[in-house]
């Protein structure tokens, strides 16, 4: 492409974060413009829309900074990898276990959402919700919420918003019975919800997604066997993990 059909306005807006994001202690509207030899108008025009945004924050000293957008841009990427190497190893497990029903889920402030899923009903398929849930989870109910709210990460911020007394005591009774079944899932890493037949788990994998495993029926010994499969698919994720966080 011919330099002539570039879009300078954009090209200026990238100059004006690749100069932020490498100034640790901000920089005002003033320095901004100067070093990028911009008139003050124009660069006044572009941080503000860069600001809209999102991409660049700005404190009290009218001091510029990077904006929360640039993290989230740099999360989407991430997930977006990650969900790709999850839904490699959910087909592994479900050519090992096909008649199981399989979910990976994420712990959101508003909601457990399922990402991914494979099922007997849809053989072979892996369904995928990566701009919404394919479901969404009780909270205090389903599995995969026991798990991912005694595990996660951000457990705290998810039960602010939906407080024990009015979404959990119908089903604990009281919270210290609660309180007892997370502090055993943090130890095990697994919470197995009581159904007879069949088997009905959820696995913590790391940060805030768990891996939910449901048969109809229990065979004897396959339970042993799934266990052993997560635990791999949790190293593999793992290390997946630490690659990307190398790479940013």
């Amino acid at each position: 492409m011919a330099q002539s059909d570039y879009v300078l306005s954009l090209l200026k807006a990238l100059d004006i974060l690749k100069l932020v994001c490498a100034s640790p202690d901000g920089m005002r509207l003033n320095e901004i413009a100067d070093h990028l030899g911009l008139k003050k108008p124009t660069a006044h025009n572009l941080v503000r829309t860069l600001r809209a945004r999102g991409f660049l924050d700005k404190d009290t000293a009218n001091r510029y900074f990077a904006g929360n957008a640039i993290r989230e841009l740099s999360d989407l990427r991430n997930n977006t990898i990650l969900l790709k190497a999850a839904g490699r190893e959910l087909r592994r497990l479900h050519h090992a276990f096909p008649e199981a029903t399989l979910t990976l889920s994420e712990l959101l402030p508003g909601g457990v959402e399922c990402r991914l899923r494979m099922s007997p009903e849809r053989p072979g398929e892996l369904q995928q919700g990566t701009t919404r849930a394919l479901v969404t989870f009780s909270p205090y109910v389903s599995a995969s919420a026991v798990c991912l709210q005694s595990c996660a990460a951000n457990a705290g911020a998810y039960e602010r918003n939906f407080p024990f007394a009015e979404y959990g005591l119908a089903r604990w009774e009281n919270e210290e019975r609660f309180l007892e079944v997370k502090r055993k899932v943090r130890s095990e890493l697994v919470y197995r919800m009581e159904r007879s037949p069949g088997i009905t788990e959820a696995f913590f994998l790391f940060g805030n997604y768990s891996l939910g495993v449901r048969l109809d029926k229990e065979v004897p010994g396959v339970s042993e066997k799934i266990h052993r499969a997560v635990a791999d698919i949790r190293t593999i994720l793992e290390k997946e993990l630490t690659v990307m966080e190398k790479t940013e």
